[in-house]
């Protein structure tokens, strides 16, 4: 089953998530910042990534940038409450697979999900 990497410092976001993706099957690996993830040892490569764009230290497009440096690979989605069209831009142009807003709709973010797990297993 495919694995899905869950970035959010907000606890409450990652166990919704993780009870949502359980629900259908899916397989999750959650972290409380962008320094947890970068500090796995070895750094996990999962079907696709669900990141905040704010959090505190690491910022997920700080943590975009470190994974892309690393050569990782897998696509990447942003889900975050940070809905401008310049945040929208910055995270697609830096290689996000897609941006979705918070508050989200389940159908919207399953499709995007579905999406990104068939490119990473292409």
């Amino acid at each position: 089953m495919a694995l899905i990497l869950l970035v959010d410092d907000d606890r409450h976001v990652r166990s919704s998530l993780e009870n949502l993706l359980a629900s259908i099957g899916y397989d999750t690996a959650g972290f409380d910042s962008g320094e947890a993830l970068l500090e796995s040892d070895p750094l996990p490569e999962g079907d696709c990534a669900i990141l905040d764009v704010r959090m505190k230290a690491v910022t997920g497009f700080a943590l975009q940038q470190a994974l892309r440096a690393r050569a990782w690979t897998t696509p990447i989605i942003f889900l975050t409450a940070c809905c401008d069209d310049e945040t929208r831009t910055r995270a697609i142009e830096g290689g996000a697979f897609a941006f979705l807003c918070k508050p989200f709709d389940e159908d919207d973010l399953l499709a995007v999900i579905e999406a990104a797990i068939a490119l990473a297993q292409g």
